[in-house]
Parts: C-alpha cells; structure tokens; sequence
C-alpha cells in the first residue's frame, strides 16, 4: 500500500502541473514562452519544457517560433464536452426558441469555479457589436455571472467576494463590495437580473438562473442585446420567458 502511495502522488503532481499549463494557455489572449508558461506556473523551466513536449505530442499544444499555444487537440475536448453535456444539448432547442421570440441573442453561461464559461448561444436579429466566443470564460461578478453568484451559498458569496474586492463596470465606474452586496441580495429576491453596460458599455440583458435536481445553481440563461435598442422596461418586460427558459434547461 505504500508502494501505491508514494507512485501515485508524483503521477498526481504531474497531472496537476500539465493542466496548470493547459490553464495558462488557455486563458492567455497571445502565444507564450517558455519563461511565460514558467513563472505562469511557479514551473522550474526545465519542467515545463517536458510537461508541453508531452501535451505537444497529444496535440493539446502546438509551438511556433519558440512561442506556445494550444494545440487542435484542445478543440477536440471541447467538441466531446459540446456534444456530450447534457445540459448544452438541452439548451441549444431552447435558446433557439428565446431568441425567435425576444429577437435577441441567447446564451447559455455555466458556472466553474468562481467564474462562467459560455457553452452554447444563438445570435438574436439585431447582432451585438462583438459576439462572446462559446468557452469565452466571463466573472461572476457582472451580467449574468451576478445571477449565477446571487443564489450560491452564503459561505460560497462570502469567499468569492472575499477576493473580489471592489469591481469596475463596462463604463468603468467603480462598483464597491458593499454596492454588488446589495445587488446580488435584490437579485435573489427578484429571482432576476437586468444588466446595462455592466460587462460591456454597448450591452444590456436579462438573465435568470438554472438549477440542477437538487436546488442548486449551475448556471443561467441570458437574453442579450445592444444598449441602445433596449432598456430596462423592456428587458422587464421579458423576464417571464427567460424564466421559462431556464426552468426548461434545467429540467
């Protein structure tokens, strides 16, 4: 039993550190060195050479130039999560249906950690200026990410805020912690939320929550569009639906 425990923490560590790599690349918006992917991690560079000649040979990371970035072998995964979530295979009927009726452009953002990923949208008639990317991963902490934060756990809230701080909007007008507070408890009480400008200056939605089978909050459902066709009265207005939506998605 020994023998097990002492081969399987290293193998453990090993995969730990390749995801960290994977992370790191992922999240960056550029190609990176190796000194990058280094210091990213905390990775002697001797270690993070061998971890992504390993995750080149899988075809999870291609270099260029002596720079890295994700390989196609990384799009591959995301098609099996795409194909294979039962929850994104349910919301792409609904979102379609959303998005005949409000004109608007619907989506569907999950929750990991203490941040959401877009995992599937249907673009609405009157486009936004810069459509958000299916796995683009977004805060909790504005849009319909606050939806999703307001019916965690008080503890979760407390420990996500905890290392939030202050925030900044799409307009860049700083938002206090005492302010989104406040926000996210009207959230809860509502059961909703209306976002003007908070992610993007150009964007308003509405959003309501989805939960799984047993009560709790996985994730929401959002109907965008661009800020100067639509206000707050009219974003109101469509919360009957959205609420539908996100009941159906979670069902």
């Amino acid at each position: 039993m020994a023998t097990d425990g002492h081969t399987t923490q290293p193998t453990v560590r090993s995969v730990e550190r390749a995801l960290d790599v994977l992370e790191l690349l992922e999240r960056s918006d550029r190609p990176l060195r190796l000194v990058d992917l280094s210091r990213g991690t905390g990775l002697h560079a001797a270690t993070a050479l061998r971890i992504v000649g390993v995750l080149q040979r899988r075809g999870l990371v291609q270099q260029e130039g002596g720079e890295y970035r994700l390989g196609a072998g990384a799009l591959g995964l995301a098609h099996g999560y795409l194909v294979g979530d039962p929850l994104t295979t349910r919301a792409r009927a609904v979102l379609q249906q959303l998005a005949d009726s409000t004109h608007l452009t619907t989506s569907l953002y999950v929750r990991t950690g203490q941040e959401r990923i877009l995992t599937a949208r249907v673009d609405g008639r009157d486009p936004l200026r810069y459509q958000l990317p299916v796995g683009r991963r977004l805060p909790l902490v504005v849009g319909a990410g606050k939806t999703i934060l307001a019916f965690t756990s008080p503890a979760e809230r407390d420990d996500i805020l905890a290392h939030r701080g202050d925030t900044t909007d799409g307009n860049g007008r700083t938002v206090s912690a005492e302010e989104l507070r406040s926000s996210l408890d009207e959230i809860h009480r509502n059961g909703f939320h209306v976002s003007i400008a908070e992610r993007d200056v150009a964007v308003a939605a509405v959003s309501a929550p989805v939960f799984d089978q047993h009560g709790a909050v996985i994730g929401s459902v959002s109907a965008s569009g661009p800020a100067e066709h639509n206000d707050r009265a009219g974003l109101e207005a469509l919360v009957p639906e959205i609420r539908r939506a996100a009941q159906a998605v979670g069902r």
